[in-house]
């Protein structure tokens, strides 16, 4: 009997109880279990469908024999007390168990969803430190897709499903990843095409635009007329900024 099987039958048993005549103190805490362990028996078949279809190889770090003893220890004593299960030990355990179990689902699920986005760390990381010396319209398009890209992996694959959804515009956890990987590869687009541009420069260009994006900065007095023709001449102008010191 699998570990869903188990919570599917106690939830059985849980209604059953509930069903009995029992104070209304009982009744609450009866349901409060059921409900805690049918969320976790769902949320643990979402984690597994999630699962296949990023192709995780690993597997969740969760503990199926405590679970087992728990969901073992809890049946035992809806069996020999009825009701009145639903406040004792075995009950709260249960839920202890419960609570992390669920909490290690969570960490493996944002660790796995986080994996997803490794070939734009890089990149990322170029935008958030504003190593973009480009032309403006390269520039924009990188930010854009950084921004959308750092919202898509802040959120729960699992639990803000429909929210991941929507701001991708697909139904499915594939459909989702697939408009992801075409995120990222429209940031890193943008990235070579800034690379080259800057490639293109002249070395005394690209030395004002370095200088100048520094943490020191490029003292304005030591900006001359030619820095000037060269960087318009170069579309990035704009990619000089003065701020004082």
């Amino acid at each position: 009997m699998t570990l869903y099987d188990r919570a599917t039958e106690l939830r059985v048993r849980l209604d059953a109880a509930n069903e009995a005549d029992v104070g209304d103190e009982l009744l609450t805490r009866g349901k409060s279990i059921r409900d805690q362990l049918s969320a976790a028996s769902e949320y643990l078949a979402e984690v597994k469908a999630y699962r296949e279809t990023v192709g995780q190889a690993g597997a969740p770090k969760i503990d199926p024999k405590r679970l087992r003893q728990s969901i073992g220890g809890f049946r035992g004593a809806l069996a020999k007390s009825g009701p009145r299960a639903f406040q004792q030990q075995s009950a709260t355990t249960l839920l202890e168990v419960i609570g992390a179990e669920t909490k290690r689902l969570d960490r493996f699920v944002a660790s796995s969803w986080n994996a997803q986005f490794d070939q734009a760390k890089a990149s990322l990381e170029r935008v958030k430190e504003g190593q973009l010396n480009g032309s403006i319209d390269l520039r924009t398009r990188a930010r854009m897709c950084a921004a959308r890209i750092s919202t898509l992996r802040s959120l729960d694959p699992i639990r803000e499903r429909a929210e991941l959804e929507n701001r991708l515009g697909g139904k499915g956890l594939a459909a989702c990843l697939e408009r992801v990987e075409q995120l990222i590869h429209e940031l890193n687009e943008a990235i070579k095409a800034i690379d080259d541009e800057q490639a293109a420069m002249t070395p005394e260009v690209r030395q004002v635009l370095n200088r100048s994006s520094s943490a020191a900065g490029l003292p304005l007095a030591e900006i001359t007329a030619d820095d000037l023709a060269a960087l318009r001449a170069a579309g990035v102008i704009d990619d000089l900024v003065v701020r004082r010191s």
